[in-house]
């Protein structure tokens, strides 16, 4: 049975959901002012293993991920590239669902925009003002009164003289006429600086603050409880802890039964950051390594609450680890096409296949420890290695193995390869790169060959060379 860890608890909880098969996730998503980054992409990865896994075992899902379109960084940018607040973030939710598309992410259900849900923001700060949880101060924003919840704090485990001054986050100044220095914006008083990005409410001309906008659209299409929060380490606080604040005050009930929270992504063992210029997105590292799956093999052999330290290194050798499974599913394919019609062993087939799939369900309950399950899928690898090698797997053995693999790549994700139909045009001129290519390496010249190899990449073309020749195959992602 499913175990998830539950920062609510901090402990490992037995998930069951609200409504019996059907599990209801919320993911925090970005702020849409630029390119997702990789540490965004790992958040966004797990939530979808997650979902897979919960797909996998039964359930229903009903899922929503919000995206912020409207607060002080996409205005700013916006107005920076003198384009339209909309057009602006439009083009990073497109680039966004680019990255998804790559990454193999599943589109989740309901991809909300703030500035869509305005009306139901406006709505549930009415309330809160109406039960004494908020007030408008004389600038003329909205804040929420920490002071007026019991157990603020709680959920971050942190008491309220701990509670830092900016605990508004994500504002560029958030110096406003508060009554106590930890109260954070609900609603924003228009100042000229947002120019023509505003909205009409009972408390005047402005526009929501970033908190309210989760717990807004949370509860619009989840409900009043729901099972499932998802997001990044560092949204506990202050952001998860005021949705809790501002969910709870008006329902008087659990916002969320199970908070799960992504781990740290470093690079190079150092936090990304604009001073160390290593802030890297999905396009720079498909510089380095042309195939996307390869981040997310990488993202999902760490253990979700383990902060993972980002490497090109590291990211290399994921890339010999999938290529192993694929030359793996490869042999597989191999073996079917072929007159080997090999039944003795096909008990043996199925106890490995058996053994293998009981352990998969068993670490992935245990709070989805992906480490132990892909380091499993190598072993059951290396059993049936063993018996190709002596020829005891036939067509039907074959069958079933790639069958099983296809079945947990359901909730992996990271080995799906199709065959891409190609004209004879461009198989010719996948052929001279090659002859260039292997010019270039009797030669000697390893970085003209090199760079061809790196456009081969591009255009999906795997090479690999032998002795005498260098074979190719084109795969899509």
């Amino acid at each position: 049975m499913l175990k998830l860890y539950n920062t609510l608890t901090r402990k490992k909880d037995l998930f069951q959901p609200i409504e019996k098969n059907i599990a209801k996730i919320y993911t925090c998503g970005p702020t849409v002012y630029n390119y997702a980054h990789i540490g965004n992409l790992s958040a966004y990865l797990f939530a979808d293993l997650l979902k897979r896994y919960l797909k996998y075992s039964d359930y229903k899902l009903v899922d929503v991920m919000n995206l912020t379109d409207v607060d002080d960084k996409t205005i700013k940018a916006s107005q920076e590239n003198n384009q339209p607040l909309r057009q602006y973030t439009s083009f990073f939710i497109n680039e966004l669902a680019r990255d998804f598309e790559k990454l193999n992410i599943t589109r989740p259900k309901v991809l909300c925009r703030a500035t869509e849900n305005i009306s139901e923001m406006i709505d549930l700060i009415q309330k809160l003002i109406n039960k004494g949880y908020a007030y408008k101060a004389d600038d003329g924003s909205v804040y929420y009164k920490i002071s007026n919840f019991k157990n603020y704090g709680k959920f971050a485990r942190l008491q309220k003289n701990q509670l830092k001054k900016d605990a508004s986050g994500r504002t560029t100044n958030d110096e406003y006429e508060k009554e106590e220095a930890a109260d954070f914006v609900l609603w924003k008083k228009w100042n000229k600086k947002d120019g023509e990005i505003y909205w009409d409410s009972p408390f005047g001309k402005g526009r929501p603050g970033w908190h309210i906008e989760c717990s807004a659209m949370s509860m619009k299409y989840l409900g009043e409880t729901f099972d499932i929060h998802t997001g990044a380490i560092d949204l506990i606080f202050p952001h998860h802890q005021n949705e809790i604040a501002q969910s709870e005050a008006v329902t008087e009930k659990q916002f969320v039964s199970f908070w799960l929270h992504r781990g740290f992504l470093k690079v190079d063992s150092k936090k990304m950051s604009k001073s160390l210029n290593n802030i890297y997105t999905l396009k720079d590292i498909l510089e380095k390594v042309p195939n996307p799956l390869v981040f997310r093999y990488l993202v999902l052999t760490n253990h979700y609450r383990s902060s993972l330290n980002f490497t090109f290194d590291s990211l290399k050798a994921s890339l010999n680890s999938l290529n192993r499974l694929r030359g793996f599913i490869d042999r597989l394919s191999k073996i079917e096409k072929s007159k080997i019609d090999n039944e003795r062993n096909l008990n043996e087939i199925n106890i490995n296949i058996k053994e293998s799939l009981e352990n998969f369900k068993k670490y992935m309950d245990d709070d989805m420890n992906t480490p132990k399950a892909i380091a499993d899928l190598f072993d059951f690898m290396s059993k049936i290695n063993k018996m190709i090698t002596k020829d005891d797997v036939g067509i039907k053995g074959a069958g079933l193995i790639r069958h099983f693999i296809k079945n947990i790549d359901k909730v992996w994700g990271f080995l799906e390869i199709r065959a891409e139909k190609i004209d004879e045009k461009f198989q010719n001129e996948i052929e001279n790169l090659i002859q260039k290519r292997n010019n270039y390496r009797l030669s000697k010249n390893w970085e003209e060959a090199d760079k061809i190899k790196d456009i081969l990449s591009q255009m999906n073309v795997v090479i690999k060379d032998g002795k005498e020749s260098t074979v190719w195959k084109i795969v899509k992602i």
